[in-house]
């Protein structure tokens, strides 16, 4: 090995058949600067990384897991805000139709006060007119009921 390897840490990732069920087991070996390690790869393949690329991996999976944790969290609230927005929605909808509901119930009680108003001011008018003609009437009768009887 020459100096440029000696800085390099060796990982080696091995795959050993079990001898019952011939499974592969995955182990972690350290090879330090200066030792030498004969591998031979049986079914498997072997891969060879120094400590600085070994803690890079190392930290991308734990960011690879936060990540995942963070993207399933934003993705349950996604689903709460779509299904918040729903709700919202229809109750937006169904205060529209109870505003318009209304609205047309205003809009008709106004025109039936109006015409109940305006068949007040008719009533009033034909009984001003009926009171004054039983007045007249009540007159004109006791008038002639004397001429007639005196």
């Amino acid at each position: 090995m020459n100096k440029h390897s000696l800085l390099i840490l060796i990982f080696v990732i091995v795959a050993l058949s079990t001898i019952q069920n011939a499974a592969a087991q995955i182990t972690l070996q350290c090879v330090k600067p200066g030792e030498e390690l004969l591998v031979k790869p049986d079914g498997d393949t072997l891969w060879v990384i120094n400590d600085a690329r070994m803690r890079s991996v190392i930290e991308t999976g734990r960011l690879y897991r936060i990540s995942k944790e963070q993207v399933n969290l934003l993705t349950q609230k996604c689903d709460t805000l779509t299904a918040i927005s729903q709700e919202k929605d229809s109750l937006i909808n169904t205060l529209k139709n109870d505003r318009d509901y209304y609205v047309n119930e205003i809009k008709s009680s106004r025109e039936d006060v109006i015409k109940a108003g305006e068949m007040a001011r008719k009533y009033r008018r034909r009984a001003r007119i009926a009171s004054v003609g039983i007045g007249a009437g009540a007159i004109a009768g006791l008038i002639v009921g004397y001429l007639l009887f005196k």
